[in-house]
């Protein structure tokens, strides 16, 4: 493959940079250029504040004081604060309740791990969570599940904008708008209860740290609207939501269809963990089992071309000239599957991330499932903590396998705005 590939997505030029060396010299080496946001016509239709936030806001001073400030507070209360450590535990024990409830029955997964998911960066963000039979809450990530689905439906809208004068086209954005704005109204009403019972001497959330920050008087943030806080708080949520529990479909996939792996991370986890809790501070005790999440990260990657960047100025790639305003698309994925790296790259081979003493390989490379450069995830210790946490309690407690008489699962997948493994089900067989 080319790593280096120029396109036209309509009439616009676009160039698509690929394998390890063209993506990190772009994202890391020219990060201050390469981090912009493209004018995106499904964007401009449907985010009228699309300037503000961490997602599709421009690379500019306004923008790295509010992703600084979300990244500080982001950390603080999920990462950062141990304390939060007992709340992941306690929505993985949930869920392993969930689970045992079916009986090994055939199952969906999809619900279930959205909804514990996404309570654990409810807690983060909103400072509260929420019972999974709360109509609130199953609205609410219902919403953000039928907003990603239409976003990602309407894309075709970014490289052909003539197609929103075809009726179809332009019902589907209609129904984005809606579903945007009744999730905005969501995160108004809780912004205004806590600026309500905001107290700087006691910050409960990541929305408390933006309200401290305009008290303090950061003069950047103070002079931005209250679209920048509401569209942190949207990206946040939606971002912490759908990457985490789609990565844990594509491993819980992966090994109904590979139960020798299962089985290897079910022994270390019972030589290890026996049915002690998992811990953060047992991770590095658990080398297989975090192994086979990267691989899961690795063989399905859950945002194959990135988020679409944009140039700020004139660049020089591997010997390519790329002028100012290139549509930019980091093709994530040549990475995770370069043969160079990672023979055999459709094999599911945790192996691949242990050294000779079946450590974790330190600095792995063409591995870089949370991007890089300064728009790299701002969740992604988070994510780590949440993927280890819900990932080891599951195999912990579970031996899953594909329901009798059902065919090997397809793994191609639905591309998105999240690549996501097409619907399936599986049984959980309680192992105590």
């Amino acid at each position: 493959m080319s790593s280096f590939c120029s396109v036209w997505l309509g009439s616009r030029p676009a160039v698509v940079l690929s394998g390890q060396d063209a993506v990190k010299e772009a994202l890391l080496k020219h990060g201050n250029v390469f981090s912009s946001r493209p004018d995106l016509f499904v964007w401009r239709r449907t985010i009228p504040t699309r300037g503000k936030g961490v997602v599709t806001a421009p690379y500019g001073p306004e923008w790295k004081e509010t992703r600084k400030v979300a990244l500080t507070w982001l950390n603080t209360f999920g990462a950062g604060k141990q304390s939060l450590e007992p709340t992941i535990v306690q929505e993985a024990q949930d869920l392993v309740q969930v689970f045992k409830d079916k009986c090994g029955q055939p199952f969906d997964p999809t619900v279930s791990l959205g909804l514990s998911v996404s309570n654990v960066i409810c807690s983060v963000v909103f400072g509260r969570r929420f019972d999974h039979d709360d109509k609130r809450f199953s609205h609410l990530v219902g919403l953000l599940n039928r907003y990603l689905g239409s976003s990602a439906s309407s894309q075709a809208l970014n490289i052909y904008p003539k197609l929103w004068h075809v009726p179809s086209f332009r019902r589907k954005l209609g129904e984005v708008v809606t579903f945007s704005e009744e999730i905005r109204s969501f995160v108004i009403e809780v912004i205004r209860e806590h600026r309500e019972t905001f107290d700087p001497n006691n910050i409960r959330d990541v929305i408390d740290g933006y309200l401290l920050e305009e008290h303090r008087g950061n003069r950047i943030l103070s002079e931005l609207p209250q679209d920048n806080i509401i569209n942190v708080i949207k990206n946040l949520f939606a971002a912490g939501t759908d990457t985490t529990a789609t990565t844990l479909r594509w491993a819980l996939l992966y090994l109904v269809m590979n139960p020798d792996v299962q089985g290897k991370v079910q022994e270390e986890i019972d030589e290890s963990l026996g049915k002690q809790t998992p811990s953060i501070l047992l991770r590095e005790h658990l080398p297989y089992t975090e192994a086979t999440i990267r691989e899961a990260q690795r063989i399905r990657t859950i945002v194959p071309s990135s988020v679409p960047h944009e140039t700020t100025a004139p660049a020089t790639i591997l010997g390519h000239q790329i002028p100012t305003g290139t549509f930019i698309l980091p093709n994530l994925w040549s990475l995770h599957m370069d043969p160079k790296y990672w023979p055999d790259p459709e094999r599911f081979d945790p192996t691949r991330f242990l050294d000779s003493d079946g450590q974790l390989r330190q600095g792995t490379e063409s591995f870089l499932p949370f991007s890089t450069g300064p728009r790299r995830c701002l969740g992604e210790q988070l994510a780590k903590f949440e993927l280890f946490l819900f990932f080891t309690s599951l195999m912990q407690q579970f031996t899953f396998k594909l329901p009798e008489g059902v065919p090997t699962p397809d793994t191609e997948g639905i591309f998105g705005l999240v690549f996501s493994p097409k619907p399936f089900e599986i049984c959980a067989f309680p192992r105590f």
